[in-house]
């Protein structure tokens, strides 16, 4: 596992032809008007290291000016400061208005001057690297997107939940346990005097309240956030966290973000804000590292 040095994507959704996104180790800013990728760009990266899986709609993936000619190459790559990069690429054609992959290749290359590591089409020696690199759990847990918080809320599965299902140390450590002590914590300091007294863990990761009054919506949403966040921390110390829109229409925001912060002191964080008061309240704290601009 290991830091990243840069996202690229060449095609992907609305990301048309190009675009590198240079990261540094600390506090990452990145600006993205509402409705201009920050979901994308979480996708992007999930579709690097696991495919279609995470994919909300796998015929939006190659971009549509691209596929004009009828056909478009897709690629995702993502450098780790170990000085390797990762790269998925697919080629997609579109015929009578159906979009269809015709092909999916990886290659693994060093940083420093593109030579190739390793490269094929075979799923599991793809794996192989992903999971060195990146791990699923960590893809599951340490992407977060705000606005699935909501959907969570009714019923959809979490990233935690996705990531014990495919762990192997939830039930043979002692994961859950910090996991739970770190949620609660932090939530306490989102809402100091909330009605919940206490967030858990569920045999599979699922998260549960103790309360001594009926919880609002926001103490509600910002658990779920507390919860996502405290098993990103617990659960490996060193990849990303990468979060678009983390506290949606919250009050007290820069000191909520400081309480992120502070939640990870070393490790790598990528924000993806739109808002102009998250992204004036992440500068207050005066912690972030690189700040970056996407315009649509």
């Amino acid at each position: 596992m290991a830091k990243l040095t840069s996202i690229l994507l060449v095609n992907y959704r609305r990301f048309h032809c190009e675009i590198e996104i240079p990261l540094d180790p600390g506090v990452n800013l990145i600006a993205i008007p509402a409705g201009k990728g920050r979901s994308t760009l979480l996708e992007a990266i999930s579709w690097c290291l696991l495919g279609n899986e995470l994919v909300s709609d796998p015929g939006q993936v190659p971009n549509q000016d691209a596929l004009g000619s009828g056909m478009a190459k897709v690629m995702v790559s993502l450098s780790f400061v170990n000085g390797e990069t990762l790269e998925r690429y697919a080629m997609f054609s579109k015929e009578a208005g159906e979009v269809a992959q015709q092909g999916w290749g990886w290659r693994l290359r060093r940083s420093a001057d593109a030579s190739i590591i390793a490269e094929g089409d075979d799923a599991e020696e793809f794996t192989e690297q992903q999971e060195r690199l990146f791990p699923e759990a960590c893809v599951h847990a340490n992407l977060i997107d705000g606005s699935d918080l909501m959907h969570i809320m009714h019923g959809r599965e979490s990233g935690p939940e996705r990531a014990v299902h495919c762990s192997d140390n939830w039930c043979t450590s002692d994961l859950s346990l910090r996991c739970a002590m770190e949620a609660t914590g932090l939530f306490h300091r989102f809402f100091p005097e909330g009605s919940v007294d206490a967030l858990d863990y569920g045999p599979e990761g699922r998260l549960e309240l103790t309360l001594n009054a009926p919880p609002s919506v926001s103490e509600v949403r910002l658990a779920l956030l507390s919860h996502a966040l405290a098993f990103a921390r617990e659960n490996a110390p060193v990849c990303p966290v990468i979060m678009a829109d983390p506290l949606g229409e919250s009050v007290e925001r820069p000191e909520r973000y400081r309480h992120i912060l502070d939640l990870f002191p070393s490790r790598q964080l990528i924000f993806l804000l739109s808002d102009a008061e998250d992204i004036d309240a992440l500068r207050s704290t005066g912690r972030v590292d690189k700040e970056l601009e996407i315009r649509g």
